[in-house]
Parts: C-alpha cells; sequence; structure tokens
C-alpha cells in the first residue's frame, strides 16, 4: 500500500530544511531490494532526533551530514514526523524503534509512540537513559512495548573515555543503571540493553550486572565504523572480529539473552529512517539516502534503499517481539454481589494508572434498554444461554483488544487473555450488610441471594463452570468488616509484584 499526503512538503518554512540542498539527492532509480516481496524486513529504525546530551565517539548516526545540509534544527517538526509514522504503519511494518540522537529528547515522542501502537505497531525506543524520569515511564506505558537502554560500560572512567557521558563529562553510575532497568522493569516494559564494544571496553565481564538486571534481550555490538558519521573519531576504538569474540567468550555466562552483532551482519540488515523522513541504508559502509517519504510515498521510497533479509535473520533481528514484557496487562475482578468489584477495581485502575472497565455496566445498559430490572435481565440470560454466551462474546473481545486494563468480570479467568485473575469473597452477612447501607434502588438481601444464585446458575449452564470455584483464580481475598478497599488494592498490588 502506498499513500502520499499531498499537502505535506518536505521542503518548506515550516519544515526546518534547506531549500536547494543537494544532500540526499535522488538515489540511483535502478537500486532494487534485494529480497522477495514475501521477505521484507519488518521493522525499521525512526532516528527522529539529531540533537543528543551524549558525546558517544563512536556513534554510526550522528546526521551531521543532514544538519548541516538540509535540516539545520536536526529534526523534523511535530506534524511531519507523525506523518512518516503513518506511511510506515501504511506499508507493513510492524514494529517501530524510535531513535536518535537522544528520542526523548523530542518534546512529541509521546505522541509519535501513541499513533504508531494505535496504528498497530510494537513500539520501542532506545535511549542513554538521562530522560527515564518516573514521569515518562507513567505516562508512556500504555503505548510503549519496550525501552532499549544503552549501556555500554560500568567504569565511569571508560564511559567519560567513550563519551557516553551528558556533555562529553558527566557519565551515569553503576547504581543509576541499577535503578534505571529495575524502573523499566517495574513500569512493566520489556526491557532491552545494547552494548557497544569498543577498543575501551573489550577486556570488561558485564555478565554478573546483566544477568541481575535480567533484560529480555541484550544485544552485543562491534563498533560500526560508517563513512560521514563517525570515521573522525572511531579509528581509535575500532575493534578486530577475534577481540569481538574474546568478549563475548569472556561474558557467556550470559549467552542465553545475548544477541551478538558482528560488524558485516550490521551493515544493509536494517530498515532505518533519518531525521528528515527519508530511508537510509549503510550496506555500503556509508549512508544512502532515498527521497523524502512524505514526497515520494513511503513505498517508493523504500525501493529505494538496500538491505538484505537473510542478514536480518541471521543477526536475531526477528524475534517475538508482540509477546513484550512477560508481565500481567489486565487484572480482572470476579466475587459475589457486593463484594465491592467495582470500588476496588476503580480504585486498582487508579493506582496502577490503567483503565477500568465494568460487564455491569453493560448489562446495566442492556437491562435497562428493555426496560428491565438486572434481575429480571439474568433471569431472561439463563432462559436464552445464547444471549448472555453473546453479550460475554462481545464484552471478552474488547477486554483482549486492549492493555493495562481492570476488568470487573466475573467470566474474566475463562475469556481474558494475559490476565490475573482475582477473587473478591465475603460472607452474606456483610454483603446483606453493605446493600443496606448504601440503600441501591431495587437491591435488597432477597435480591442478593437471588442474584448470586441466579449469576451460578447462568454461568453453569451456559458454559459448565462454577465462577465460586476459587481454584479458577490466582488470588482469592476473603472482604471482611475493617478491611478497606485501600488495603484490598495493596493485596493485589503486592500479589502482582511477586
Amino acid at each position: 500500500m502506498e499513500t502520499k499526503n499531498k499537502n505535506t512538503s518536505l521542503v518548506g518554512a515550516n519544515s526546518g530544511i534547506k531549500k536547494g540542498s543537494n544532500v540526499g539527492a535522488k538515489p540511483n532509480q535502478n537500486i532494487q531490494l534485494k529480497v522477495s516481496e514475501k521477505e521484507k524486513i519488518p521493522s525499521v529504525n525512526f532516528h527522529l532526533w539529531e540533537p543528543c546530551n551524549m558525546r558517544c565517539k563512536f556513534c554510526f548516526a550522528t546526521f551531521q551530514d543532514v544538519k548541516q545540509s538540509i535540516l539545520p534544527k536536526g529534526h523534523l517538526p511535530e506534524e511531519p514526523a507523525l506523518d512518516v509514522v503513518r506511511e510506515l504503519a501504511a506499508i507493513g511494518l510492524m514494529k517501530i524503534t524510535f531513535a536518535g540522537g537522544e528520542p526523548t529528547l523530542c518534546p512529541w515522542l509521546p505522541k509519535l509512540i501513541k499513533l504508531a501502537k494505535r496504528l498497530g505497531m510494537t513500539t520501542m525506543i532506545v535511549t542513554n537513559g538521562t530522560g527515564l524520569t518516573d514521569d515518562f515511564l507513567k505516562k508512556n506505558r500504555k503505548y510503549l512495548d519496550w525501552i532499549a537502554i544503552s549501556i555500554d560500560s560500568l567504569d565511569t572512567e571508560v564511559n567519560k573515555a567513550l563519551g557516553r557521558a551528558v556533555a562529553g563529562k558527566r557519565p551515569l553510575q553503576k547504581i543509576d543503571y541499577i535503578t534505571l532497568t529495575t524502573k523499566i522493569k517495574s513500569f512493566g516494559y520489556g526491557l532491552k540493553i545494547n552494548t557497544v564494544i569498543t577498543n575501551l571496553n573489550k577486556n570488561e565481564d558485564l555478565a554478573e550486572f546483566i544477568l541481575s538486571a535480567k533484560p529480555s534481550r541484550w544485544k552485543v555490538l562491534q563498533a560500526l565504523p560508517i563513512a560521514g558519521q563517525n570515521d573522525d573519531k572511531i579509528d581509535d576504538l575500532k575493534i578486530s572480529a577475534s577481540d569481538f569474540d574474546s568478549y563475548l567468550k569472556r561474558n557467556l555466562a550470559a549467552s542465553s539473552i545475548m544477541v551478538p552483532e558482528y560488524n558485516d551482519e550490521m551493515k544493509g540488515s536494517y530498515v532505518m529512517v533519518d531525521p528528515a523522513g527519508r530511508f537510509f541504508d549503510n550496506s555500503k559502509g556509508k549512508h544512502h539516502y532515498s527521497d523524502p517519504i512524505l514526497a515520494v510515498g513511503g513505498s517508493k521510497a523504500l525501493s529505494q534503499v538496500r538491505y538484505d533479509f537473510e542478514k536480518f535473520v541471521k543477526r536475531g533481528g526477528q524475534y517475538d517481539w508482540e509477546r513484550g514484557p512477560k508481565t500481567t496487562n489486565r487484572i480482572t475482578l470476579s466475587g459475589e454481589v457486593a463484594s465491592g468489584k467495582s470500588t476496588v477495581g476503580k480504585l486498582l485502575a487508579k493506582r496502577l494508572d490503567w483503565d477500568f472497565i465494568s460487564i455491569g455496566n453493560q448489562t446495566r445498559f442492556e437491562a435497562e434498554k428493555r426496560g428491565l430490572t438486572i434481575t429480571e435481565f439474568q433471569k431472561e440470560c439463563l432462559q436464552n444461554p445464547e444471549k448472555d454466551k453473546e453479550s460475554d462474546e462481545r464484552f471478552a473481545k474488547m477486554c483482549n483488544a486492549s492493555e493495562r486494563l481492570v476488568i470487573d468480570y466475573r467470566m474474566g479467568f475463562r475469556f481474558v487473555n494475559n490476565a490475573f485473575h482475582v477473587f473478591l469473597s465475603i460472607s452474606e452477612e456483610l454483603a446483606i450488610e453493605r446493600i443496606e447501607g448504601a440503600q441501591r434502588q431495587n437491591d435488597s438481601a432477597a435480591t442478593l441471594r437471588e442474584r448470586n444464585d441466579t449469576f451460578r446458575q447462568q454461568f453453569k449452564q451456559a458454559y459448565g463452570v462454577d465462577y465460586t470455584d476459587q481454584t479458577h483464580y490466582d488470588l482469592v481475598i476473603q472482604c471482611a468488616e475493617n478491611r478497606t478497599a485501600d488495603q484490598i488494592v495493596d493485596e493485589i498490588i503486592q500479589a502482582l509484584e511477586k
């Protein structure tokens, strides 16, 4: 699929790109993709932001050629950047990694992440970690799947020599990296660690730290010389393939999650977009740029660069990124009438900064449409199980289409995927006391018993299961008169952390 935004010009007063520039001029139209249509690399790295607060001497993506010639600010404005993401999704790319420079310096990075996720892409950022504040981690966790943090050494002097330091002078400390990797996982992100091996850190052993941090992937890269990007600083940092092999052997203890990348495997094995919104490749040891994506459309621009699917696979580029972090993305709450599912659910969602959804609201809405009370509607479902199944199917589909949800749903244990299932148990005496205290219309001690019995019959008849069977759940909490909703939420969160 190819789309073209005719209202967006790459060159113009608002683009930040110099007119009349010949940098990245139209490439040779005879260059074709090296792979078949069925073997397109499914992921893309969008280097959206040239500015960086560190000065890594080995950096293969400085984009000074782009900045000095056509893009003085080193990045596209917000709206064209969003349009680039739309084009990348439209041509079928499945995973997008936002890189730089340092992407967290971009004020509209959260908008780009959110858009990419809503367009169905797996989302990732590669960062030096300095922008990973609690506020950033909290605000982006609904739409950002993975965070890859660059950690080359735990030795501050080595990092200063590498330029892996703020303004080239202030490196992060070992405790900073420990704190960052712990936080990334605690907020529910998938964690990757990227390590570039140079002449300065080739003799280090990082395995103990890696095993403690427990990333899903540890990408170990041989420092890559790229003409026009780092060739003025890379000579003293380059290492041979045998030096790289020695580093891999020294860190063999972490080999189960190690993904090594030799220089030859890196060249031409990435689909990449530069800060000006052009595809580029490095297959010949320097950057080769396509026409602007927003000028010619994503498909045509992609056809102007060269990449190698076999190299992509060989370097481990294809993995189960859709699964993302191995954490719980949904929590279901089940329980008898008046157990406090809704109250606990809303409070839990607020504490986690997740969304709350309740099948009870949907059921009440459907009952009201028919002019029925909730008890009358339940009896109707009991008489016609297919109607109940249709309602469950609609609601479950809605829940499974989203993540980071707290779900008030008695049958959630059966129909909601990748969820932590909680059952709130309550004595009849306390439930009656709660109903009488709430003075809820159409609810009484008699209707409480009737509704509980109806629920059990309804689900047994429709699905052959007893939803009150506590073996269905990951956590069972006994509600008591002296237990507040806050205390119950605390217990659920503690169980999740374990």
